[in-house]
């Protein structure tokens, strides 16, 4: 009777270690998927257009100047506006509700993808009115 008290201790310490393990590698892929999914690349207008044809999908963080003149609001909801960073420019889409700081010159932080047709889809605007932040001299 003694043999066999070594193995069913030797069998429930195997069976806890796989269990420990599928528990260890569950989590393990659950954080990893959190982390993919609300991962972000920061590019700017330059990065953007010369790695295009690799982020075309990809979620990303993009920082530019609106163009002057170049914001048109849909009947479908959807405003179409043109962003630069002074060398480089990139027509916008966003069917959000606007910032009451967005307007021509205005920065924006654009949250979203790029389409293949070359237009970036905004999920998410902010916008700053830099004259708000000059000082008055």
């Amino acid at each position: 009777m003694t043999s066999t008290m070594p193995k069913a201790t030797f069998c429930r310490r195997k069976r806890l270690l796989i269990a420990s393990f599928i528990v260890v590698a569950a989590v393990g892929v659950l954080i990893y998927i959190g982390v993919r999914g609300s991962s972000m690349c920061y590019l700017t207008l330059a990065e953007l257009k010369s790695r295009s044809d690799t982020t075309y999908g990809d979620k990303i963080r993009l920082g530019a100047t609106v163009v002057d003149g170049s914001i048109q609001s849909g009947a479908d909801g959807v405003t179409r506006f043109v962003v630069t960073d002074g060398a480089n420019t990139l027509p916008v889409s966003y069917a959000g509700s606007l910032p009451s700081t967005f307007e021509d010159g205005a920065d924006v932080v654009l949250q979203g993808k790029l389409a293949p047709s070359g237009t970036f889809e905004a999920a998410s605007l902010l916008a700053k009115c830099p004259s708000k932040y000059r000082s008055s001299d």
